[in-house]
């Protein structure tokens, strides 16, 4: 079985927190720069190559917030206040259409940013953010996050690249819906979950992520009885399992085929 490169969970380690309310402050607060979360920070793609100086001052403006799962983090259309970066759990960026259904954009985890494109541009919300599990943030205010840039010119850079990387996927994307049909686009988008978000076992790769089929079936762009129709084939054909809500890709390269 062809061997996924896992990059999240590492990232996830020893980033657990204790919970206050939900969407609430944590106790350890603002002003802390505590080392493990420097040792975070270090991690985080956004921050590469960054001094430890440059590190310490962000760490002392980020501010960590608590969501439950399923809580909206934010809305679209609401104005952007600060950047997020998800220390752990996972969150569903998604926009609705103009009869109100849900169009799933990215599924993130941590050491992962969102939320910095409003803050940019001065512009609403361009989607919306859940939380997919209990998740904890670090949250960035606008002010702080534009002196960032002003004084760090390396940032700046990073966040070009990054806003370059969203653009790439949202192109690829955008071919998938054109060009693929359905069951083409699931394939794809397990093999994406799974090399985002898998945790490697005995069975094959589990996608450590509670997806529902309605919520699977807004990242592909179609309807939950095509996606139901397009699971229930690739596991008579013993490409994945299913076990108790959650998905084993159980052959890869199989997957990567049928994309082809």
């Amino acid at each position: 079985m062809t061997v996924l490169h896992l990059t999240v969970n590492s990232l996830a380690e020893g980033a657990s927190l204790l919970y206050n309310r939900p969407g609430s402050q944590l106790s350890n607060g603002k002003g802390k720069g505590s080392m493990k979360q420097l040792a975070f920070l270090r991690q985080v793609p956004l921050f590469a190559n960054l001094t430890d100086g440059e590190l310490q001052a962000l760490a002392a403006d980020f501010v960590p917030l608590t969501f439950r799962q399923h809580e909206t983090i934010l809305y679209q259309g609401d104005p952007g206040e600060m950047l997020y970066l998800i220390q752990s759990g996972r969150v569903r960026i998604y926009v609705l259409g103009e009869e109100g259904q849900e169009i799933s954009l990215r599924l993130m985890g941590p050491g992962e940013v969102f939320g910095e494109l409003a803050l940019i541009d001065d512009l609403p919300r361009s989607a919306s953010a859940v939380a997919m599990e209990d998740t904890v943030v670090l949250t960035l205010p606008r002010g702080a996050y534009l002196g960032h840039l002003w004084r760090c010119p390396q940032l700046a850079l990073n966040v070009m690249r990054t806003l370059s990387t969203r653009l790439r996927n949202t192109t690829d994307q955008a071919g998938s819906l054109a060009f693929l049909d359905v069951y083409r686009r699931v394939a794809r988008k397990l093999l994406e979950l799974a090399e985002g978000h898998g945790v490697a076992e005995a069975e094959g790769v589990r996608i450590a992520v509670p997806l529902t089929q309605q919520e699977l079936a807004t990242m592909v762009g179609a309807t939950r009885e095509s996606t139901n129709k397009a699971l229930a084939a690739f596991r008579r054909q013993g490409l994945i399992r299913l076990r108790r809500g959650q998905i084993i890709v159980v052959d890869p390269q199989a997957l990567q085929e049928y994309v082809a």
